[in-house]
């Protein structure tokens, strides 16, 4: 049935919320079997409407769903289950600290006499194993497992059939790699192809990491203003272009222009900084510079800014903001809050916002004092000051009164940096600071960066994406080993010299540019 009859087909897709504004506009998109088909958009393109009505938790206005050639009447999330349609999103659904075994036959177990048959259970996880290609012993332990097992351990948990089920046609993958790091995302995603093959499933993958849709999907179909405004094969399809088609405009759009910094100038230091598996790191910043620092998973890039805000992570080193000199060790987060020096976290949820407090709350936490006095706290100064930050940092938000968790991972990002950025910091650290969001999303991220480096902030960004490093920063350093291997400037910063460098960590980066394995992308 390969190739003859679609997995997955949407005709026409309608929906509006309000009178008037339409949020699809006859939105055509077909997921054939046996391929990977992604769906990008950026922010406000309708994309999450889109994945809403295809789930049946939204009703469309006009418009079908078709499984297999038979078009789906009254679609709910039950039904489409039922037809072989699966929705796996990015929430982890595996526990740690219990068996395979558990995690997969929890809520199905076979009885006789209110006794689990456990013999009968394993033989029936162990062929569900075998029969998806993932190599875990049933008895083991989840938390022992790799990442990217966990993850398709968690896949296999959401698409599994249930008696009087129909075989699974089309998987939805919203952001499946969103958790995991370079190395565990690959090994998902080239599993993924391979079950797509091997069961004759048609899979579409949402996701915001463009490096991923290029390297492992089939065709690419881009949402624009509610509607479909492309469909191309990944073989004809270019980073630069794909970005293009996303947000509407050139590349050279997407960057924000870099202005040259006199180095001279260092506002921030860091001497011979030992922990977290990093040892002797050092390295300075000047006032309005961007530095990159990236690596592989493992290298110890990623423990960096722990290492440079948090006294537990560090054993030895010492920082210095304009000057002032302080031990890594000992030094207290609120010491370097008041040196000016703020951290923005990856993980935003849980490190970053409250969700359940508003978008004002979030934004007004670390300068609750700006809106007291005696006794009093000024509700209606720190509205005011909201909804300024709220505009001058493109959040796009009904009120400041919004509670967060309900915003776009796009805006929630802009909450945080309005966050931080907001108390005048004279040094900014951001990690991973597109993680999770879409292309137009990360243009108004990067602007709002630049916009710290013309005010004369340092700027560390600490991040595994070499094409942004490359356009954002002034200088990249490269970790290998828990040590600066490479620094890169100027000519020689590229997007695949950075790449080139942190898979060679080696201290020569021109020297190994030349090979680096060719893609489907360009640099």
């Amino acid at each position: 049935m390969s190739g003859s009859v679609d997995a997955l087909r949407a005709h026409g897709i309608r929906k509006a919320y309000v009178a008037g504004v339409t949020v699809l506009d006859g939105v055509d998109l077909t997921v054939p079997p046996g391929q990977i088909t992604a769906l990008v958009g950026a922010n406000g393109s309708g994309k999450s409407t889109l994945v809403k009505v295809l789930s049946g938790y939204h009703a469309p206005d006009d418009g079908f769903i078709e499984i297999r050639g038979e078009r789906i009447v009254g679609i709910t999330p039950e039904l489409l289950r039922a037809s072989g349609v699966r929705f796996v999103h990015q929430e982890p659904t595996i526990v740690g600290g219990v068996t395979v075994l558990e995690n997969l036959a929890a809520g199905g177990y076979e009885t006789v006499g209110g006794r689990i048959r456990w013999r009968r259970e394993r033989e029936r996880v162990q062929v569900l194993l075998d029969e998806w290609s993932i190599e875990a012993d049933p008895s083991m332990d989840v938390a022992r497992l790799s990442a990217a097992t966990v993850a398709k351990l968690a896949l296999l948990k959401a698409i599994r059939m249930r008696p009087g089920e129909e075989p699974v046609h089309a998987i939805v993958l919203d952001e499946p790699t969103a958790a995991l790091g370079r190395e565990s995302a690959e090994e998902l995603l080239l599993w993924l192809r391979e079950i797509a093959r091997q069961q004759d499933v048609g899979i579409l993958f949402i996701s915001h990491r463009l490096e991923e849709i290029l390297g492992f999907a089939d065709t690419v179909a881009v949402l624009r203003a509610g509607r479909i405004i492309a469909y191309e094969a990944v073989e004809d399809l270019t980073e630069k272009a794909l970005v293009e088609l996303i947000v509407g405009g050139t590349l050279d759009e997407y960057y924000p222009r870099r202005e040259g910094v006199d180095a001279k100038n260092v506002l921030f230091a860091v001497d011979d900084a030992t922990g977290s598996g990093l040892t002797g790191l050092s390295f300075t910043v000047a006032a309005g510079e961007t530095l990159g620092i990236t690596g592989l998973p493992g290298s110890g890039y990623e423990h960096i800014p722990l290492l440079l805000m948090d006294p537990d992570y560090a054993e030895a080193g010492r920082l210095a903001v304009a000057g002032a000199v302080q031990p890594l060790s000992t030094t207290s987060l609120l010491n370097r809050a008041r040196l000016g020096i703020a951290l923005v976290p990856a993980d935003r949820k849980r490190k970053a916002l409250a969700t359940e407090l508003s978008v004002r709350e979030n934004i007004a936490l670390p300068r609750l004092r700006q809106f007291r006095s005696r006794g009093v706290h000024w509700m209606r100064r720190e509205r005011r000051d909201a909804d300024g930050l709220i505009a001058r940092f493109g959040i796009s938000t009904q009120s400041s009164a919004t509670a967060t968790g309900r915003l776009s991972g796009g805006n929630q990002q802009k909450v945080v940096l309005a966050k931080w950025m907001s108390t005048d910091p004279r040094v900014l650290i951001v990690h991973e600071p597109t993680q999770a969001v879409d292309v137009g999303a990360k243009a108004a991220i990067f602007e709002l960066l630049s916009e710290a480096s013309r005010n004369a902030v340092a700027t560390v960004i600490i991040s595994v994406e070499h094409e942004d490093l490359a356009h954002l920063c002034d200088r990249v350093l490269v970790i290998s080993r828990g040590r600066v291997a490479v620094e890169l400037s100027g000519s020689e910063l590229t997007g695949r010299s950075v790449a080139a460098a942190s898979l060679a960590g080696v201290t020569d980066a021109r020297s190994i540019s030349h090979r680096t394995p060719s893609s489907r992308q360009t640099s």
